[in-house]
């Protein structure tokens, strides 16, 4: 594993002390943070696709991959995040998972849905983004996340997966929500159990394998100087979105 900068170090502090957890404290702000937070959960599957398309063939024909170990690992993570145990007895994405749980709480999943929609219809992304009703937060954090998904360098692309997004949940978060839900039975039930399979396979499965992807990528010190700037990056990004998820509070 790459050793994070002291840069990185500290933003990943900043956010998983956040303040923003905290004041979940009540249902309406609990739904305003699944609305917002939602387009992180879809684009985080981006990153991974885009990791899984440089990385393995998903074309036709079939050309078996250059770097088979990297293949394996990425494809192990696919397999969680893009088809997981729903909890209910059969299989789902965790964004899928995710639109559930934001149902289940009242939450307004009509924004994403209209913009999965527009790209389902052949619609660019950028063009869907610049059209979705979100805040400039929101959009900002996106468009950095499909830069990199559709454009970037492989090494700055595994770096935004792994230290901009993975294993960046406190574990006190979980406790919070499981309190609240016992307060508003059968309202965020959905969200406490993708919170818990959320954390189960990062820590136990993909946070090691994204870890170890990333420092087979970064066999250069220019490549590894690449993936830590992206990585400050995209972390400061999720800042900017937790900010602005607390002043929306």
């Amino acid at each position: 594993m790459l050793m994070a900068t002291d840069t990185i170090q500290s933003l990943r502090h900043s956010l998983v002390s956040h303040a923003v957890y905290q004041a979940m404290n009540t249902p309406g702000r609990v739904v305003s943070f699944m609305e917002h937070h939602v387009w992180a959960v879809w684009d985080f599957m981006s990153l991974l696709k885009g990791l899984q398309a440089r990385l393995t063939c998903v074309s036709v024909p079939w050309i078996p991959p250059a770097d088979t170990e990297s293949a394996r690992l990425v494809n192990s993570i696919v397999l969680g995040e893009e088809s997981d145990e729903d909890g209910e007895g059969g299989h789902c994405s965790h964004f899928d998972l995710y639109l559930r749980a934001m149902r289940q709480a009242g939450a307004d999943t009509g924004p994403i849905d209209r913009f999965v929609s527009s790209m389902r219809a052949g619609q660019p992304w950028e063009v869907a983004l610049a059209r979705a009703p979100v805040p400039e937060c929101v959009r900002r954090f996106v468009t950095l996340s499909l830069s990199l998904a559709t454009g970037g360098d492989l090494p700055e692309l595994a770096a935004a997966f792994t230290i901009g997004r993975e294993d960046l949940i406190p574990r006190v978060f979980p406790e919070l929500l499981r309190e609240l839900a016992a307060r508003h039975p059968g309202r965020f039930d959905r969200l406490v159990h993708y919170l818990n399979r959320h954390v189960e396979l990062d820590g136990d499965q993909h946070g090691p394998a994204a870890g170890k992807l990333l420092a087979s990528l970064c066999d250069a010190p220019e490549s590894e100087e690449a993936a830590m700037s992206t990585a400050e990056a995209c972390l400061r990004a999720r800042l900017e979105l937790w900010d602005g998820i607390l002043a929306a509070f």
